[in-house]
């Protein structure tokens, strides 16, 4: 009877196990690209029983109009309340034109090289300054929360802050399942560290934010969700996407915003005043150049010499 014991405590032990390698990320298998703009990997579904259609060969123009058609909504919470704008929503684009460049043919990539045990994961690094006090006397930081970010101030040596967001991408069917997993989220990472250990397997940076889609008729209905979906979890039908037209929505940034056409127009006209004023002064100093002539000319002085 002694042997109970023993296999009571294997027992434990590998229940304890199963669950710690749930909790965990899912195991990385090959990284597809790793720069300081982000990264491109496979990885192993935590779900065994689980099989993707992969590899699945995906046309870059189908994968880039799935991520310019990811957006996220912001409530603005508490501050939207305070300022009178309860219920606004806010709609941008989870990933801008540059970083649609860059996710493009690695994503492709991924799902080509991709087992039907795998997915692939991908973490993009995004431009922005890091929130902090600016004002004199006492620095308050959020180093406590870590919402949004820490201070720079309490930076450790040798670590960068970097504001990321990542997630995870498979294809089951004729759908792609796009999960995120950090949205615009600030990390403070080791300089040496790798893809490996910056993964995040809780969602962040999603506070009164929702995820969707555009257009809204290429996302699949919540019947196609499976255990494995979650919050932010996009089912997108890529099949009937890419026969769709394309909407503005969809469409690249133009080069020149409307913002930076403003400030160009701006700029003209102020060069045109400045055009005009040094006109004014030629012309002043050309009619006292002429004064000037007339007062030295010859006849000037016989008219002005005294009697």
């Amino acid at each position: 009877m002694s042997h109970h014991p023993r296999l009571t405590l294997a027992l434990l032990t590998g229940a304890i196990l199963a669950l710690s390698a749930c909790a965990s990320a899912p195991d990385l298998d090959v990284t597809i690209h790793e720069s300081n703009r982000g990264a491109v990997y496979m990885e192993r579904i935590p779900d065994r029983s689980f099989q993707a259609s992969h590899p699945l060969t995906l046309s870059a123009d189908t994968m880039a109009r799935v991520l310019r058609g990811v957006v996220v909504k912001d409530t603005r919470g508490v501050l939207g309340t305070l300022a009178g704008n309860a219920g606004k929503l806010e709609a941008v684009r989870a990933f801008g034109d540059e970083e649609v460049e860059y996710l493009t043919p690695l994503l492709v990539e991924g799902l080509a090289r991709a087992a039907s045990d795998q997915q692939v994961g991908f973490r993009i690094v995004q431009a922005g300054a890091q929130p902090q006090s600016q004002s004199s006397g006492t620095v308050i930081c959020l180093s406590d929360v870590r919402f949004p970010g820490v201070c720079a101030s309490e930076q450790k040596p040798g670590t960068i802050s970097e504001q990321s967001t990542e997630g995870s991408l498979y294809a089951y069917g004729q759908s792609l399942y796009l999960t995120l997993t950090a949205y615009r989220h600030w990390t403070e990472q080791a300089e040496t560290s790798t893809v490996a250990n910056r993964r995040i397997v809780s969602p962040v940076g999603f506070l009164n934010r929702t995820v969707h889609f555009v257009p809204e008729s290429a996302k699949r209905p919540d019947s196609y969700r499976t255990a494995r979906s979650t919050d932010t979890t996009l089912v997108i039908d890529y099949g009937l996407l890419a026969t769709m037209p394309v909407t503005p929505e969809m469409r690249p940034t133009p080069l020149h915003s409307p913002t930076t056409v403003k400030g160009q127009s701006a700029q003209r006209d102020t060069d045109m005043d400045e055009l005009r004023k040094e006109l004014l002064e030629i012309k002043k100093k050309l009619a006292e150049q002429e004064e000037e002539r007339i007062r030295s000319s010859p006849s000037s002085s016989k008219k002005l010499a005294p009697r």
